[in-house]
């Protein structure tokens, strides 16, 4: 069974959105009659290093912050939102309830930090890409660095002499990726992509058309089956939060999950696939 499988298994429990005007009145109405107060945000951007706990199943992480770089412009991923957080635990309580990551292969786009995909590696991934710009390669690599798992190759032998294009159990690599094109490493997409997680990356309507063709892209280097887009989202501006879900329709079949009762005033969570698959257009 695949993931697709899984997470499609559970679709009872999602609601089907199919149009972006409608989901944006739908959502905006309890969140601007919510306490704003409760709103998520940064988890502490003054600290140079977070201690992060992902409650659901007891990790503890350590996570480099460079508040520097969120000073340049249209920079925000150098510091912990609280929204990679939630991601991170909700997909702990589901890979503990019935969804799971074995033989997984994943891809994160726009890291930042590194959390979500972090997490995954940690939680039984086979392997797991993060992926950024340039600017965010030195940080994204420390965390990965100070908090990756030993990989655990099948024998000796393998460990010397790895087949070509075979994962070790456990990899977790950090790469360049810029959006709007086909990645240049070739690493991102050696092995079929089963999921691509992508948390709290869109601040502008300017980036919502770099990012879902980018998570197209992803997505359209499998044929065999679907891959599974899981797409983290804290309720902002209604008219950004409108074009990219409008940018999104025209592509995936999309719906929401239900996050909790005390997020989802405030934060949006989507899994998605493609409507069609490359051999069925």
């Amino acid at each position: 069974m695949t993931l697709f499988d899984e997470v499609y298994g559970d679709i009872a429990q999602f609601t089907r959105v199919e149009d972006a005007e409608e989901e944006v009145c739908e959502l905006y109405s309890v969140y601007y009659s919510s306490n704003g107060s409760e709103r998520i945000n940064l988890v502490d951007a003054s600290k140079s290093e977070l201690e992060v706990e992902i409650k659901a199943r007891t990790l503890e992480l350590t996570i480099a912050q460079n508040p520097n770089i969120n000073s340049e412009r249209g920079q925000t991923g150098a510091v912990l939102w609280s929204s990679s957080v939630v991601m991170s635990e909700f997909l702990a309580r589901r890979l503990t309830g019935g969804w799971s990551l074995h033989n997984a292969n994943v891809v994160e786009l726009g890291s930042g930090c590194g959390l979500v995909g972090i997490a995954l590696h940690r939680l039984g991934a086979r392997r797991v890409v993060l992926t950024d710009q340039k600017r965010m390669m030195k940080l994204l690599t420390r965390n990965a660095d100070q908090n990756r798992i030993a990989c655990t190759p099948a024998s000796t032998a393998a460990r010397r002499r790895p087949a070509a294009g075979a994962a070790i159990a456990g990899e977790l690599l950090v790469a360049e990726y810029e959006w709007g094109r086909m990645p240049e490493d070739p690493r991102i997409l050696a092995l079929a992509v089963d999921v691509v997680v992508v948390s709290d990356c869109v601040f502008h309507e300017l980036v919502a058309p770099l990012l879902v063709q980018t998570l197209v892209d992803v997505c359209r280097s499998r044929s065999d089956v679907r891959v599974v887009a899981l797409v983290g989202q804290e309720l902002r501006s209604d008219l950004v939060h409108q074009v990219f879900v409008e940018q999104l329709l025209k592509s995936f079949e999309l719906y929401r999950v239900p996050v909790h009762p005390d997020i989802d005033g405030s934060y949006v969570l989507y899994a998605m696939w493609l409507r069609q698959l490359p051999h069925e257009s």
